[in-house]
Order: C-alpha cells, then structure tokens, then sequence
C-alpha cells in the first residue's frame, strides 16, 4: 500500500528456501495482469480437497484459457506465497519435465519393489483437468517436481505406485541431472541445483524487494536503504556506476521484468 511500505526482512529471507518455480509465483503473482485476469476467470476454479493422508486433489470442471496465457493450469490466489499456493505450470513452460505412469497397486505386475507416492518426502498436490494428463507436484525445501500423470483410468486416489519412463530425449545429461536430483530428494538429501545466471537466491530476494517498494510507489532511495541499510547508502547514493541509485534502479528493473513475464527463466 502507497505510503505504508514496510519491510520483514525475516519474512523475504525465508523465500531463500524457494525452488525456482515458487521464484516464479512470487514474482507472477504480484503483477496487476494476473490479478485482473484471475477476477475475469472467476467460474475456473478447482474444487480442492484434503485427503487423510495429507495429500491435496484440485479438479478442475474445465480448462482456464486465460490461466494457460500465463503458464498455469488455473490461476491461484495471488493472496497466497508460494508456500501456500498448489502450483501446477504447463509443461511447455518448465525447463524439464518427465513422464510418469501410475498404476492401480492391485494392477501392478509383479517385477519387484515399487516406490510409493506416499513414501516420498515433501507436500503432495494432485490436479485433475479435463482434456490434460493429470498432474502430481512435490513440494519440499529448495525443490519441486511436477510428474504427469497416466493412470489408464484409474482414480487418482487408487494410485499407489508409479515408475519414471524414460524415453530417448530423456537421455541427454540435463535430464538424467534433474532426474538424479530428484533421487536426491527421494532419499531426504538436499538437491543443489545451480540456478540460472543472475538467479542466486540472494540476488531474486533483493529484486523482489525492490519490486514490492516500486508498486508501492515509495523513493528508490527508500527501496535502497531497505536492501543495503541506510548508513551503507548515505555513504554512497550517487557515486560512480556502482552508486547505490543505480544498484537500486537495476534492482527495479530487474523486478519489473522478472514480474512481467521474466519469471518463466526460473522454471
């Protein structure tokens, strides 16, 4: 709100544990496009239920167009971080993805051990669309993975099991490192991914702070001096290439342009 900014510097330094495609909503759902938008597509929403094993379901009655023109499948409440937020992007939009089949655990041939679903550390989200695969994310600290999903008809709450195929695209060493990663995170170990240039945890929550203090209309010396602390700034505000105005204007910028469409990068 113009006028009333303030800072939780705790609250933006929590984010540091963010995967990129959380980045993505955080950047996103500040923009006043998407917020428009989710106003226009007010009948598309998912029905969402909790499961007694922790697990949520989204169904949705019909595809959000709209939604898709940003990337999403429906389109949270930009209220909610991406903590908060059931996520599920389009898989054109994501920098890897892979396929999946679960199968119905009375189904499954007999071929040896199987990994449950259940058995997986991290947040479970389930998304049921209609004319789309349905999707199961993963949420956990510092990553997410988004599966599709191939049930043969099967209900999504009758998946127990399901196992990656890999098809010969999948091959290429990009993949088979997020796939590792992924593994990573099955057996509770931390996944470290390298983030793209310029996308260092560090520098995203500067920019985000910037960003919020440009919406909210308040000096860029003020967006300064909330980043890098006002003795820092009153030192150096308007001295050299490297002045304080300027890493604060490139911070903008940067926010603005990760805000309006930038924040597919991080995907």
């Amino acid at each position: 709100m113009r006028g009333s900014w303030r800072v939780n510097i705790e609250a933006y330094d929590r984010l540091l544990s963010l995967p990129g495609p959380g980045w993505a909503w955080e950047f996103q759902r500040r923009d006043p496009a998407l917020k428009a938008a989710r106003r226009r597509t007010g009948a598309v929403r998912p029905a969402v239920v909790k499961r007694a094993d922790g697990s949520t379901i989204c169904r949705l009655n019909q595809r959000c167009h709209v939604a898709e023109g940003f990337g999403l499948h429906f389109i949270p409440d930009p209220a909610l971080s991406a903590f908060e937020a059931a996520l599920f992007w389009l898989p054109d939009v994501m920098r890897a993805s892979f396929d999946a089949v679960a199968e119905p655990w009375a189904a499954a041939p007999k071929r040896g051990p199987y990994l449950s679903w259940t058995e997986l550390p991290g947040e479970k989200f389930f998304l049921i669309s209609p004319g789309r695969r349905d999707k199961l994310v993963i949420r956990a600290p510092y990553y997410v993975a988004q599966l599709a999903l191939d049930a043969d008809g099967a209900p999504v709450p009758q998946s127990a099991c399901f196992s990656l195929m890999l098809r010969a695209n999948h091959l290429a060493a990009e993949n088979l490192r997020h796939l590792e990663e992924f593994g990573r995170i099955c057996g509770g170990l931390p996944a470290r991914q390298k983030p793209p240039r310029g996308a260092a945890p560090d520098r995203l929550r500067d920019a985000l702070i910037a960003l919020d203090g440009e919406l909210a209309g308040v000096p860029r010396r003020r967006i300064a001096e909330a980043i890098f602390g006002a003795e820092q700034v009153c030192g150096g505000w308007d001295d050299g290439d490297e002045s304080y105005k300027k890493r604060a204007k490139r911070l903008v910028e940067k926010g603005l342009e990760l805000m309006r469409g930038g924040y597919r990068r991080l995907l």
